[in-house]
């Protein structure tokens, strides 16, 4: 998996412009993760203000749902867009314990990293002290989040898609 988190994986932002222009080691941010109280009108405001959309909304129809190490019960509603090459996921629960129940605030949830091999990228992760907080999947797609938020100050999700 390389450098997903650990030495190397971040440029510090101390040497200003130069790190924008150095090529990360790290794997490729496909998606960007908001929570917000209303998903339909978060998307319409960011489509207006913004031009990013539109947004395909939706409740997914998740299986083997998992939440902190057991079976998961829960109905997200989901709106997701493309702003250049990352998606936008914009979030909201539905009802059911999810990670975001215990959230206090709105705003950045996760990071959306892609993967080839989500068994082996979640095997890594462990190794490395993280564990797999809420996963499930839905046709095409694998999804694990991991217990980052304390170390990094974001969630990461890894995201595995049939192609």
């Amino acid at each position: 998996m390389g450098n997903l988190i650990g030495k190397g994986a971040f440029y510090s932002l101390s040497s200003g412009d130069e790190c924008l222009q150095k090529r990360s080691k790290s794997r490729e941010v496909v998606q960007v993760g908001i929570f917000v109280k209303d998903v339909d009108k978060a998307a319409k405001k960011l489509e207006e203000l913004l031009g990013i959309g539109p947004f395909k909304i939706f409740e997914p129809n998740y299986r083997d749902l998992t939440y902190r190490g057991r079976p998961g019960k829960f109905k997200l509603r989901l709106g997701l867009a493309r702003a250049g090459p990352v998606q936008i996921e914009l979030t909201s629960a539905v009802r059911g314990r999810t990670i975001l129940s215990n959230r206090k605030h709105y705003g950045l949830h996760h990071l959306g990293i892609r993967t080839d091999n989500m068994e082996r990228d979640v095997e890594e992760m462990k190794r490395r002290g993280f564990r797999v907080i809420q996963s499930g999947r839905r046709p095409g797609t694998k999804w694990a989040y991991l217990d980052t938020e304390k170390e990094t100050g974001v969630l990461l999700e890894l995201l595995e898609r049939k192609r």
